[in-house]
């Protein structure tokens, strides 16, 4: 019997299989279970006056185990990747990283800079969990640091003022890594929170 070889097998469905396994190949390896239904799906609609010979099932066969060894491969070496990335990491633990927002964990800080010159910084702190809010002044002269020492989150926006016009601040926020995790085939740093940032979400690093 003349069949044709299973990568180009049409499914129950009338779509070429080779187109499918061609555009998931580009993300991941074709999975030995859908490739066991294509083969049961060519069995299934074979001429029962002419089968398939012994020989080429065999060959079919010898196909879904190198697609089994192959995917193996592919996952143990997804594995390895995401070990040693987790390794490098782990020397962030207890670091300071630039990352964007106005949520500050216990021990983290941020940087305020006026746009122009000013007499003094306000900042104004609110409470995470019951929203209550303190002002901070920080005199010109003064570090223009803010460091939460309290157990909860907060947040903190900031203005200047000169003359008693309002100055406009930016601010630059520093988390302390307080962990590492992985999921997704990604390693993140956690912060004190359990806010989760990627490589590509840092912008500095500080001791």
């Amino acid at each position: 019997m003349s069949i044709t070889g299973i990568t180009s097998t049409l499914d129950t469905t009338g779509t070429n299989a080779s187109e499918t396994t061609a555009t998931s190949s580009t993300t991941k390896l074709l999975d030995p279970d859908a490739f066991m239904n294509m083969l049961v799906t060519q069995l299934k609609y074979q001429d029962p006056l002419d089968p398939m010979e012994t020989n080429e099932f065999m060959n079919q066969l010898a196909q879904l185990t190198q697609v089994e060894r192959l995917q193996n491969i592919y996952d143990s070496l997804t594995d390895l990747e995401t070990t040693i990335e987790t390794g490098n990491l782990l020397d962030m633990i207890g670091k300071k990283i630039g990352v964007d927002g106005t949520t500050l964990s216990q021990g983290d800080e941020i940087l305020i800079t006026p746009s122009a010159d000013y007499d003094k910084v306000v900042l104004t702190i609110t409470n995470v969990s019951d929203g209550t809010t303190s002002e901070v002044t920080l005199n010109k002269g003064d570090a223009l640091t803010y460091t939460n020492e309290a157990a909860g989150d907060v947040t903190v926006t900031a203005y200047a003022k000169k003359d008693g016009s309002v100055v406009n601040c930016t601010t630059s926020l520093y988390r302390i890594v307080r962990g590492v995790t992985s999921g997704s085939g990604s390693v993140y740093l956690l912060a004190g929170n359990g806010d989760k940032y990627a490589a590509t979400d840092i912008t500095v690093i500080k001791n």
